[in-house]
């Protein structure tokens, strides 16, 4: 006995919604038979599309008991066609079933092919009793385009969403209601209310026209999802505010909520594609900009490695040949060993001189030493701007002690290392000013009075270029502003804007 409660529950529950949807089709069809087709029958076929096969004989048998009572309460009406009709659509969802899987487009595509299909035969077996094919088909269509996506979206929220139970310790935790949400269906809701009441009489061939707006919004802001429950808003809106139908009129409702229900879902579909293909892409440029990171911090290790093994080797091995080179030297008096003697000292300086040079290059040790704003100030000193006769300026602005991470401090490093070395180099500039400014972002500004060039005819050569990249790896902007000097022209130089982000 226990057994069969929870499909009697289920059986009443299916029963009370099927003779409720009957209840408002008949009201707005005004025919008990063809009210059965237009949403009853098709909330029949969501339900068993989303359900076991070994659940549809309480669906099956709901709609019967529904048949049942309603020729118990019009005798007068003939049933066979509705009986029909219901059996024939049995073989065709028991074969659609097995492929109805995947993702939620391909769910949607079979949906439609299902609702085109059984709305042709319902139009077929309609028009041996003598009714209207076309009338049947798109009474049959458009309360499955209704229909049928509606189970698909409670299936889906209510069913193969995981539920987590209200246990005590969730007593303590807010609920957040998202009051937003209900606030915006309300209101498009009273916006659907009033187009259609205070819409002036001239108009009114255009007001399902007018009632396309909501479904668009919401079908921006939701979806498909958003479009179907504008589409569902619509028809009840329509019901409430109209009396009675005309033939012609219902028939333009008809083609009017199936029209606006297939392209609120593509729409809401292409959207929603649109918001998948950018969440797509933007975690996978955060994950190559991850993998960048840790990439460029890896080099950076192995450069400090190579350049602490290459110093310690070098520099001792350096020693090592002086000491050598002192020893002879005292013991070999002669001039030609004293020059000889001389010149190993003196090759061994300059090789120790340009080893430090290209180690300072591969990893500028300073940075393990010093702070990046005094590593900075040193490259001023380092490319001899005085001897050049350039005068310098730098403006230093981290007002939250902001700490960058070693990366960032490294590309700040070699941003201003190129930059200002292509300004000894080709400038010819008598001031350059250097600005960076830390904080959501991180801003360097590097700018000269040199003669500047045309960045449209001249080939930026490997430093700019490398400049770029450098800013590309870290998801920065690189702008380069150049005026050239001229007698007309009072402004030239060039200016460098970097911007790269702090995270």
């Amino acid at each position: 006995m226990t057994f069969f409660v929870p499909f009697l529950y289920s059986g009443l529950i299916l029963f009370c919604a099927y003779f409720s949807l009957w209840a408002i089709a008949d009201f707005l069809l005004g025919n008990p038979l063809i009210a059965l087709l237009f949403l009853p029958f098709a909330f029949r076929l969501g339900v068993n599309l989303h359900t076991s096969k070994r659940f549809w004989w309480v669906s099956y048998g709901a709609e019967f008991s529904v048949l049942g009572l309603l020729a118990y309460s019009f005798p007068n009406e003939y049933y066979l066609p509705a009986a029909l009709i219901s059996a024939v659509s049995l073989p065709i969802i028991f074969l659609i079933k097995p492929y109805y899987q995947g993702n939620e487009v391909y769910k949607l595509i079979i949906q439609g092919g299902l609702a085109l299909v059984i709305g042709a035969i319902n139009g077929l077996i309609g028009s041996l009793f003598s009714f209207s094919f076309l009338y049947l088909f798109l009474v049959s269509f458009t309360g499955m385009v209704l229909m049928l996506p509606a189970c698909f979206l409670v299936d889906e929220y209510l069913f193969k969403r995981p539920w987590v139970p209200l246990t005590a310790q969730l007593i303590d935790k807010p609920i957040s209601l998202r009051a937003k949400h209900i606030f915006i269906y309300i209101l498009l809701f009273l916006l659907n209310i009033v187009i259609q009441i205070y819409t002036p009489e001239e108009f009114h061939r255009f007001t399902l026209f007018f009632l396309s707006v909501p479904i668009i919004l919401l079908a921006y802001v939701y979806g498909w999802q958003g479009a179907l429950l504008g589409t569902l808003l619509n028809s009840i809106a329509l019901t409430a505010t109209m009396g009675s139908f005309s033939r012609g009129a219902l028939t333009d409702l008809l083609l009017s909520l199936s029209g606006q229900t297939i392209t609120g879902i593509f729409l809401g579909l292409g959207i929603q594609q649109l918001r998948d293909l950018n969440q797509s892409l933007s975690a996978e440029l955060a994950r190559n900009r991850q993998l960048t990171r840790k990439l460029i911090n890896t080099e950076e290790a192995i450069r400090q490695e190579i350049s602490r093994e290459l110093h310690d080797e070098i520099g001792q091995n350096i020693t090592a040949i002086r000491m050598q080179a002192s020893m002879i030297k005292r013991i070999e008096h002669s001039p030609k060993i004293s020059q000889g003697v001389g010149m190993i000292e003196q090759l061994s300086l300059n090789i120790y001189d340009t080893t430090k040079g290209l180690l300072n290059r591969i990893r500028p040790k300073m940075l393990d030493d010093i702070s990046l704003q005094q590593a900075i100030e040193n490259l001023f000193l380092e490319l001899d701007f005085k001897t050049h006769g350039i005068s310098t300026a730098l403006f230093w602005e981290n007002k939250d002690n902001v700490r960058l991470e070693p990366i960032q401090e490294i590309t700040l490093y070699r941003l201003c290392q190129e930059g200002l070395n292509n300004t000894v180099k080709y400038a010819e500039a008598s001031t350059v000013s250097l600005s960076i400014m830390i904080g959501q972002n991180i801003q360097l500004i590097i700018q000269d009075n040199g003669k500047g060039f045309d960045p449209t005819k001249v080939k930026q050569g490997l430093g700019l270029k490398g400049m770029q990249e450098r800013v590309d790896i870290l998801c920065g902007t690189f702008q380069l502003i150049s005026h050239e000097k001229s007698v007309s022209s009072k402004q030239h130089g060039t200016t460098i804007k970097i911007t790269l982000p702090r995270n």
